[in-house]
């Protein structure tokens, strides 16, 4: 099977530059540091309905990032520090945690916290419109800034709820920070038609992600016709169920070029279809969200059948411990012996 791989392979830059190679290094360091403050986070503000939006539980409770589940596990004492990282907190339990003396590490993702900033400085002239996903971690997590005459809308009814919740004022339009550049769009010429003569504003809020020369959805979008020749998959590597709004826009971009989207999420799952469709040529495409599958199938390819299955083996199992436990069955067997031999 040939592998056509992306340049810009689909992670987002600042979660790999920012978070996993320095905020979880040095979360993890902490917790086996027993002199300096453990640093915590709370799984409570990076995911929602068990894995499936936002962090990938399994693949970060593997890591070894120390956490706690909610605000209300968190110790008793102020002898840790908080990480506050990717869709940013729970603001009000942050300001609480804030006057009760937490020191907070502040590194959420720049373009969450600059909507987060939009509804700390609400301009009253203005009806806001919220472009997210219900189910959204910010709709958890900033529900204490939107202001009660908010419209929440999905691309699938918009127009209803825009119509039917107009209180007749401008309408300030932002979306989440995944979506794409022209469902926005959409979405604000569809507020200046139903609703003209007022000073409707749309913000920009894509990420550089979704939108820009190193953004994969802009690279799908303008792949040469000659590099899909004969290409009918895309396979995306993700969490299994995931309905992550960065996936849903991945999607939607591979099928407009003309492709299946094959959703794999295992190493497993892609050695099935490999050998299901060796003759066939795919396009590879990861998702900006960390996950198991994605190391192992990247090292079955790179290396080979053993290579992958060892990645997976490291990955899945705490690799110190399964030495530990070596170590000691080893010193066990050792004094077996000597008591044998010394019979």
């Amino acid at each position: 099977m040939e592998v056509i791989y992306l340049k810009n392979d689909g992670r987002c830059k600042w979660l790999e530059s920012q978070v996993l190679n320095k905020v979880f290094p040095d979360a993890i360091k902490s917790s086996r540091n027993p002199s300096e403050p453990k640093k915590l986070m709370i799984l409570d503000w990076i995911s929602n309905d068990n894995g499936k939006v936002g962090v990938d539980l399994k693949w970060f409770e593997r890591l070894g990032v120390p956490a706690v589940k909610t605000y209300k596990d968190l110790p008793k004492d102020n002898n840790y520090i908080l990480i506050n990282t990717g869709y940013d907190s729970i603001v009000h339990e942050e300001k609480l945690l804030l006057e009760r003396g937490v020191q907070i590490i502040d590194k959420p993702c720049p373009y969450v916290r600059k909507i987060r900033k939009l509804f700390e400085t609400i301009d009253s002239r203005y009806q806001y419109v919220l472009l997210c996903e219900p189910n959204h971690i910010i709709i958890k997590n900033y529900q204490s800034l939107f202001p009660k005459d908010m419209i929440l809308v999905q691309m699938q009814n918009y127009k209803e709820r825009i119509i039917s919740q107009s209180n007749g004022k401008p309408m300030k339009f932002i979306s989440y920070v995944t979506f794409l550049k022209r469902h926005s769009g959409e979405i604000f010429d569809f507020i200046n038609t139903e609703f003209p003569g007022l000073d409707h504003v749309m913000v920009d809020t894509q990420c550089m992600w979704a939108d820009g020369k190193k953004s994969p959805i802009h690279e799908i979008a303008n792949l040469p016709d000659e590099i899909l020749e004969r290409v009918r998959y895309a396979c995306l590597i993700a969490t299994p169920g995931s309905t992550n709004k960065s996936l849903m826009s991945l999607h939607e971009t591979i099928v407009a070029r003309g492709l299946e989207v094959v959703n794999i999420s295992s190493l497993n799952g892609f050695v099935k279809f490999k050998r299901k469709h060796e003759k066939e040529r795919v396009l590879l495409v990861r998702s900006p969200i960390p996950n198991e599958a994605e190391k192992p199938i990247l090292a079955y390819l790179e290396h080979g059948f053993v290579w992958g299955y060892l990645t997976l083996f490291i990955d899945r199992i705490q690799l110190r411990e399964c030495l530990d436990e070596l170590h000691g069955n080893l010193i066990y067997l050792k004094n077996k012996i000597s008591i044998i031999f010394n019979h």
